[in-house]
């Protein structure tokens, strides 16, 4: 199983260190625009429903683990019910 062996914040973006020696950077806007849980996920389903910034939308105010599969990160809007699995952060790949 890949996990990240270090989560480095580089500015507005996050450097993942896997295990395996790959290095993924995510700007931290795209993680959460990505967030997996239940509701994110409707609301990018609902292609027409468009949404304004929140204050604190794209702020990370802490990252935990999750057993040994996945991470949660408490976004400054108060958000936090994202866990990012280290199979989906390995797979997501920014343009």
């Amino acid at each position: 199983m890949l996990y990240p062996i270090k989560i480095e914040r580089i500015n507005d973006k996050l450097k993942f260190t896997w295990s395996d020696g790959l290095e993924s950077i995510l700007s931290v806007k795209f993680l959460r625009d990505n967030c997996p849980c239940a509701t994110c996920s409707a609301e990018r389903d609902e292609k027409a429903n468009i949404k304004l910034p929140i204050s604190g939308q794209y702020e990370i105010k802490e990252i935990n683990l999750v057993g040994n599969y996945a991470i949660q990160i408490t976004w400054g809007d108060g958000h936090n019910t994202g866990i990012y699995s280290f199979d989906y952060l390995r797979e997501l790949k920014e343009e």
